[in-house]
């Protein structure tokens, strides 16, 4: 049964990863259609993590009322959190809270990136000037570009958290961070482009180099995004089934 068990988890993983190689693929498509540089698509890449942060309390409160441990396996065994309905009350707190820190997290990162052209304009070239020209040039394509990415991480919550009942294996507190650690190796990917941009003149603007830096940002999406199921797939082979679990 388990070996069952893991090959349904790996059918259903890999549809979720077909899903964001082929939104990340669009991505590289529309910025080779627009010629954006690699401005365009980090404003792309920052509504995708508001995108995460709204599938995140999407399953915060998938967690929190339907979840098997909602506070985590240790706490279980000495807090009973009771009816639905108070374990509704209590998920809403965890999910004011996550929002607020998300929230001002994701705030940063728009700043930021709203504030990159100045930082990567030329010498004696005008921040303002240049902040209009980038969201100007950005803006054709960026709305359907951020769908297909959105698209993509609901198929996942789809198949793999709702589907294959990922949400018994993971708690609230859990949540609380698992966007951070689900961007930080795409994040890195990216500010080192960042960094290379400032560093080579006009590399910035350069479609080919927006490319590059998408399917890079892509290879490390998908590692991270096979790191976490892998882990939740070891996680429910350790587990004995439920209908076990009740007999003992």
């Amino acid at each position: 049964m388990g070996s069952s068990r893991l090959a349904r988890v790996d059918r259903v993983n890999q549809i979720g990863l077909v899903a964001l190689v082929l939104a990340n693929l669009f991505v590289a498509l529309q910025t080779v259609r627009h010629e954006w540089g690699y401005y365009e698509t980090l404003l792309i890449f920052w509504t995708e993590v508001a995108v995460l942060g709204g599938y995140n309390v999407l399953r915060m409160l998938v967690v929190g009322v339907f979840g098997a441990e909602p506070l985590g396996s240790w706490a279980a065994r000495w807090v009973d959190l009771g009816t639905r309905l108070n374990r509704l009350l209590f998920t809403l707190f965890g999910i004011i809270f996550f929002i607020f820190k998300f929230g001002g997290f994701a705030l940063g990162i728009g700043l930021f990136v709203l504030l990159l052209p100045a930082m990567l304009a030329p010498a004696g070239q005008a921040g303002g000037i240049s902040i209009h020209r980038a969201l100007h040039a950005a803006g054709p394509g960026l709305l359907t570009a951020s769908a297909t990415l959105c698209l993509s991480h609901g198929i996942s919550f789809m198949k793999n958290f709702l589907l294959d009942r990922e949400y018994d294996r993971v708690s609230i507190g859990s949540l609380m961070f698992w966007p951070y650690a689900r961007m930080s190796l795409v994040g890195g990917v990216l500010l080192a482009g960042i960094v290379i941009a400032r560093m080579v003149p006009g590399l910035d603007s350069a479609t080919s180099f927006a490319v590059v830096m998408v399917l890079l940002k892509l290879l490390a999406d998908a590692l991270s995004h096979g790191l976490e199921h892998a882990w939740l797939a070891g996680d429910s082979a350790a587990q004995p089934p439920e209908a076990e679990r009740k007999a003992a």
